[in-house]
């Protein structure tokens, strides 16, 4: 009877052993999808230059004012070509919420990400002036989407 007893308190050990490693992975899992999606979200960003399609500010068509955009994207910095006032030749940017929906630049400047895929991404922000430079207009101030593809 002892030994039947002793075998039935090492499995029922274990088993408890077990539910309770499953009941911490559970609670622990709850929070760690926050990282994996700036894992994504970084991955989606850095997996090639984002070409700009089009530009809208306050939903009027701007795509010529930033002709030839291209973003390219690390993990904590940015490049850019033919961004006008709007997008620095390089810049750093950080992440301002867990969800990966918005970053923000090291000139302050707070971008939203509206839209990552593989082959699409649309970024919006406020921007506050317009610039004239070269004999055209560098930057329209407003409410900025700009829409890229790889």
């Amino acid at each position: 009877m002892k030994i039947i007893m002793k075998k039935y308190h090492t499995h029922l050990s274990t088993a408890l052993s077990i539910v309770t490693l499953f009941t911490l992975l559970s609670i622990s899992g709850c929070n760690s999808y926050e990282p994996i999606i700036k894992v994504q979200v970084i991955k989606l960003l850095t997996a090639a230059p984002w070409n700009l399609s089009s530009v809208d500010v306050d939903g009027v068509d701007q795509t010529s004012v930033y002709n030839g955009l291209i973003i390219t994207f690390s993990d904590d910095t940015f490049t850019s070509s033919n961004g006008g006032a709007v997008w620095p030749a390089t810049g750093t940017w950080v992440f301002t919420d867990e969800q990966a929906t918005a970053f923000e630049r090291d000139d302050g400047l707070i971008v939203t990400i509206q839209e990552i895929t593989e082959t699409s991404l649309k970024l919006a922000l406020t921007w506050n002036e317009t610039t004239v430079g070269s004999g055209r207009t560098g930057s329209v101030s407003g409410n900025n989407v700009f829409s890229f593809t790889p």
